[in-house]
This record gives C-alpha cells, sequence and structure tokens, in this order.
C-alpha cells in the first residue's frame, strides 16, 4: 500500500515522495512546502510561518 498526498498524488517511489517534516504525512514534490532544506506539509508550513495561505512556490533555472 501506498501513501497519498492530499492533492491525490500516489506516493509510488520513495526517491520521488516527501514526508512532512513536523507531521510525518505523505506529500508530493508539487505539493511540498520547502522550508530551508526541509519539506513541509501545508498545514504545518503554515503553523510555522504563521499564516493560513502557503503555496508551494516553483523556480524556472532556463
Amino acid at each position: 500500500m501506498h501513501a497519498a498526498c492530499e492533492c491525490g498524488t500516489e506516493a509510488r517511489s520513495a526517491f520521488h515522495s516527501f514526508g512532512c517534516l513536523e507531521c510525518g504525512s505523505a506529500i508530493c514534490p508539487s505539493c511540498a512546502i520547502h522550508l530551508e532544506s526541509a519539506a513541509y506539509c501545508r498545514p504545518c508550513a503554515g503553523t510555522l510561518l504563521d499564516t493560513r495561505t502557503v503555496r508551494a512556490g516553483g523556480f524556472d533555472l532556463s
């Protein structure tokens, strides 16, 4: 049985999945909130940042 992110994406491989450092829930790379060198789910990142709205930000290196 595989864990699923809250967005519904199934975490098929440990290499391509993250777990929230705070609560341990499965999060996909698209939903992971990266703070410093750790990944968090949205609710935990919101608590740490003291805000209700947290979105995963992406960047393009091209």
